[in-house]
């Protein structure tokens, strides 16, 4: 990623974990059913675990921990690109104008 992109992704990050009590506007179907299908796996994942040697249970446990930072890093990207999406759609139709506001919030992030 480049210094410009990094630090826009830096000012989204701060921005986003300002809002914890954050409403979702898109929850769709499919999103619930898998949720649910995860809690209910989750569930049960410490009664499989258990019936493992201690050697198996520290190689899932890895790897089940290793796929949710990937599963994180991954939601990131999709958030930091879909921000962009929507900034380069508005900047091309002209909806959006240079801001010197903006340009010292991101310049302020730039290492």
């Amino acid at each position: 990623m480049n210094e410009f992109y990094e630090a826009v992704s830096n000012l989204l990050e701060e921005m986003r974990c300002d809002c914890e009590e954050r409403e979702y506007t898109v929850e769709t179907e499919e999103w619930k059913t898998a949720g649910k299908s995860l809690k209910q796996i989750q569930k049960r994942l410490p009664f499989h675990l258990e019936k493992m040697s201690e050697r198996e249970q520290d190689f899932w446990k890895k790897y089940l921990d290793q796929l949710e930072h990937f599963h994180y890093e991954e939601e990131q990207r999709a958030y930091y690109q879909g921000m962009m999406d929507g900034i380069e759609f508005l900047s091309n139709i002209g909806a959006v104008k240079k801001s010197t506001n903006v340009k010292r919030m991101i310049d302020k992030y730039i290492l």
